[in-house]
């Protein structure tokens, strides 16, 4: 009888007087919490003592009758059924108040050095075509640099790893090349602008080789590809990642959105035409999505990397590059 009084103390004489006739709480009452209108009538978890102290306090200034049982993290409040829509609207409404906003992505000014990394594209692929009139002597041909860097299944599966990397760097003709600067460039920027330049660019050169491999895995022995498409659609994944993750759009349209782009993006780009390897697309998506995922998480929470830690990823990419282009000339 004293706990149902005390759970009234605020209330109307009159609400006392009516519940005092009973120890047990009505059946046709129901259990309220900080959860959205959409939750009536299921049974709730219980919310912590603090949590009980606010849902009263929200309860008694809407002058909602309402009955508390219970101790420590085990209370719970009960409202009439007449009541229950009105107070869970309430309380979801001050539980959305109480939530701080999510911080926006920090963008970061670094568009023309994204656009370096698309001009090293073509000054590398004029370098193995003889293009660029340099002091270099003894420059091997371009088919001895298709020879020694394309992705080859058989080779790749006897040890040659630096192909995984060497292959993102060639491409088949200069239509090939100048298509994927096209449509890589804005992707590039976009993922550099939110997480970085140096990490973009590990981030992509690791896509891409992640890519080739699993592509490797997928082919027949004897079967060779080329070209960067599979680091620029790791750049799709990467970038799709990153929104899920940190992205200020609610529920499913928070998954939903970047996933329907990178598959339209595929459709578009990547599945048409004889000589395109929609595998090595497809995989690179995937690949570039999962260690977007790692990445994004680790950003969550923090504006961004270290400058040490960014400026020694954007070198490492491209010391690794060179590193495989040693084993393979």
């Amino acid at each position: 009888m004293n706990d149902i009084s005390a759970a009234f103390r605020h209330r109307p004489k009159s609400h006392i007087g009516l519940w005092r006739r009973s120890l047990r709480v009505p059946e046709s009452w129901r259990v309220v919490d900080f959860r959205g209108p959409g939750q009536m009538g299921r049974a709730l978890p219980a919310p912590g003592t603090r949590q009980m102290e606010l849902l009263r306090l929200v309860l008694d200034s809407k002058n909602i009758p309402y009955i508390v049982t219970g101790h420590g993290s085990q209370m719970r409040a009960f409202v009439p059924a007449m009541f229950e829509d009105v107070a869970r609207a309430e309380l979801a409404a001050v539980d959305s108040e109480k939530r701080p906003a999510p911080r926006p992505v920090p963008q970061r000014h670094n568009a023309h050095w994204a656009m370096l990394v698309m001009l090293f594209l073509i000054f590398w692929y004029g370098l193995t075509m003889g293009w660029w009139p340099l002091p270099f002597e003894h420059l091997p041909d371009p088919e001895y640099w298709v020879r020694c860097g394309k992705l080859n299944v058989t080779e790749v599966r006897s040890g040659e790893w630096w192909r995984t990397a060497t292959a993102l760097t060639l491409h088949a003709d200069t239509l090939h090349l100048f298509s994927n600067v096209f449509f890589g460039s804005p992707f590039l920027i976009l993922l550099a602008r939110r997480i970085g330049l140096g990490l973009t660019l590990f981030a992509t050169l690791a896509s891409g080789m992640l890519g080739n491999a699993m592509n490797v895995i997928y082919r027949d022995p004897g079967y060779s590809s080329l070209g960067f498409s599979t680091a620029m659609f790791g750049i799709v994944g990467l970038l799709c990642a990153d929104i899920v993750v940190r992205s200020h759009l609610q529920g499913v349209r928070r998954l939903m959105l970047p996933v329907a782009a990178a598959l339209a993006f595929l459709a578009m780009l990547g599945s048409e035409g004889r000589n395109v390897d929609y595998s090595a697309h497809i995989f690179g998506l995937v690949s570039g999505f999962i260690i977007g995922l790692a990445v994004s998480l680790t950003l969550r929470h923090h504006d961004g990397l270290p400058r040490t830690l960014e400026i020694a990823l954007g070198c490492a990419a491209p010391l690794i590059l060179l590193l495989c282009w040693d084993f393979a000339l």
